[in-house]
């Protein structure tokens, strides 16, 4: 009886929700749209976030801005803000430096501060001004797909082509250490064809962090 008892109370409470469906479905969406804009009204004040402007010219002008994530993990004071200014008058950024040196952190600090700004949030930075842009390309980190026949260095290759193929004046494009899966020679070559088709066929914004001094003759 007891268990008779149990499951006729399952039963009704699984037709009082079948019945309520749309209604807490649509409860549970509004509740989880107010959570996620009070976590970043909350993130904006307590971190002195500021509201970035967003225009439709490709541009890149943010004073001062942070890595959102090392901003919070780090001691307070121990990240370093920076500035990142690209458009048209200089829209190649190439950032060289020694192992070590924040080059990554330079550029996904920029591509997170993008990302947010599209999402609608404030942003780790003191001021930014940033172009709209269609579509964030990133090549970065060395993994292989060894059980689909790829190499470290051929998906390095096949994630660049794509993005040489498809990225438009409008897209944000980050690049670290382009040519690191061959030989040097070979690996300059390649990261120097590369930065020149950017250059010069898409014209888009671009952060270039490379251990090729070679480069800076380019």
């Amino acid at each position: 009886q007891a268990k008779q008892i149990e499951y006729d109370l399952f039963v009704k409470l699984r037709d009082n929700v079948e019945s309520s469906a749309r209604r807490l479905r649509s409860t549970a969406t509004a509740l989880a749209e107010v959570d996620v804009l009070a976590g970043l009204a909350d993130l904006a004040r307590t971190r002195g976030y500021c509201r970035p402007l967003l225009g439709r010219e490709p541009q890149l002008d943010i004073r001062a801005g942070r890595h959102p994530v090392l901003d919070i993990v780090e001691p307070d004071g121990t990240f370093v803000p920076n500035d990142t200014i690209a458009g048209q008058d200089g829209f190649m950024l190439l950032i060289t430096g020694p192992n070590m040196a924040g080059k990554s952190t330079y550029i996904r600090q920029v591509a997170l501060i993008t990302i947010m700004a599209q999402m609608g949030s404030y942003v780790p930075a003191d001021s930014a001004q940033l172009g709209i842009a269609d579509r964030i390309f990133a090549r970065v980190g060395a993994s292989d797909e060894l059980s689909r026949g790829r190499s470290t260095f051929m998906v390095e290759m096949v994630e660049t082509a794509r993005i040489l193929n498809t990225a438009t004046e409008h897209s944000l494009v980050i690049l670290d250490e382009i040519g690191r899966g061959t030989s040097t020679y070979d690996g300059v070559s390649l990261a120097w064809s590369i930065v020149e088709h950017i250059h010069d066929v898409l014209r888009c914004r671009t952060l270039f962090a490379t251990h090729y001094h070679e480069l800076t003759e380019l």
